[in-house]
């Protein structure tokens, strides 16, 4: 049996926990029009498992009548967007818009409009693209889902789509849609005048896992495996925080070190040592990059405490007003980096982030 855990950012793990649910409803939705998971934001931190959701629903779409149409918001997400749909499209409907359409195959397949029969010139927007493909699939009752993954904010591509996909909506075609982004990227979108069409979407925050999914799996994968205790199962679970990418972490370097022979507690040490070293690299020197020096002079504020930090004290660290810190607080919230633990308190939302800003404020020193 071989390793069923896999830490890789985008790729979906063979052991992908407590998302079934939302899965369900997503599917559920594409029989059902009036579903308001038919339009749904999936809201996350990084290392939550958006991309590996968006995988598990792709695969998971049963019946020969969903066409499902992933997207990467980059430069040319117009043209990504019309060539995957061209793609999926039977090739039995391909036929009816040969003559309008003219398709060219290169590096990427690209579509533009065939200019031999002097169409207008409104004929060579993206609307009118899309939705002349999407007629001949309505002939035909295929249904359309859209998956936009790491949603980018400021895209005048996404505003193009998001737009596009409202008058769709209205014009009644059989269309739904699942965009995947970090919580800070959908309050940008959300707060943008042209999509204000998104605040009625369907939003999906993804909490951690509860710790009772991941024991039990860990549970039904170790002990088919290893002959290990229930204690060794259960402190590996907690550890995790029911963070998705270091449930695979702690769940690959745990089997790897058992396979190596590492005796329980022995291998348990050097799993979390390893977790936490790819956490580091993987994770946190990621968000902390993106920082402003303000941001850092927060989060810094906060890590003298080792558990939650009162704003107050936060207020006294710095020297700075209240407003000021007001506006770091909110900022740091919204990108997800802490989050509200009672009136006045604060926590970091991911495992290992007090002890990162340690480590980096040392560095700094030297």
């Amino acid at each position: 049996m071989q390793n069923p855990y896999n830490p890789l950012f985008g790729r979906k793990p063979e052991r992908f926990l407590g998302r079934d649910l939302i899965v369900h409803e997503i599917l559920l939705s594409l029989e059902n029009v009036n579903s308001p998971w038919r339009t749904t934001l999936i809201i996350g931190v990084r290392g939550s498992g958006k991309t590996a959701l968006l995988t598990d629903i792709d695969e998971s779409v049963k019946g020969n009548d969903v066409i499902v149409v992933p997207i990467s918001p980059e430069t040319e997400i117009l043209k990504d967007i019309l060539s995957q749909v061209y793609k999926k499209m039977p090739s039995t409907l391909l036929s009816n818009i040969a003559k309008k359409l003219k398709v060219s195959i290169g590096g990427n397949l690209s579509i533009e409009l065939n200019k031999s029969n002097d169409s207008p010139s409104f004929t060579e927007s993206f609307r009118y693209q899309l939705t002349l493909m999407l007629d001949e699939l309505r002939k035909k009752n295929y249904k359309v889902l859209f998956l936009v993954d790491e949603t980018q904010k400021h895209s005048d591509g996404l505003r193009t789509f998001i737009a596009t996909y409202q008058h769709i909506i209205r014009e009644k075609y059989d269309v739904s849609l699942v965009m995947a982004g970090l919580p800070n990227v959908i309050s940008d979108i959300l707060n943008d005048k042209v999509l204000t069409f998104l605040r009625r979407a369907n939003q999906v925050i993804l909490d951690n896992v509860d710790l009772m999914t991941v024991k039990y799996d860990f549970k039904d994968v170790f002990l088919k495996r290893f002959e290990i205790s229930d204690e060794l199962i259960e402190q590996a679970a907690i550890e995790t925080n029911g963070y998705p990418y270091l449930i695979q972490l702690i769940g690959f370097y745990l089997w790897r070190n058992l396979e190596d022979g590492e005796e329980e507690s022995k291998a348990l040490e050097k799993t979390l040592m390893q977790s936490k070293v790819s956490m580091f690299q993987n994770v946190h020197k990621l968000l902390y990059g993106d920082m402003s020096s303000s941001d850092k002079e927060f989060v810094a504020a906060m890590a003298e405490d080792e558990k939650t930090s009162k704003f107050a004290d936060i207020i006294k660290r710095t020297g700075r007003n209240k407003n000021y810190i007001s506006t770091y607080r909110v900022r740091l919230i919204d990108y997800g980096y802490i989050k509200s633990v009672g009136h006045g308190e604060l926590q970091f939302v991911l495992p290992y982030t007090r002890e990162f800003i340690l480590q980096e404020l040392e560095q700094e020193k030297i």
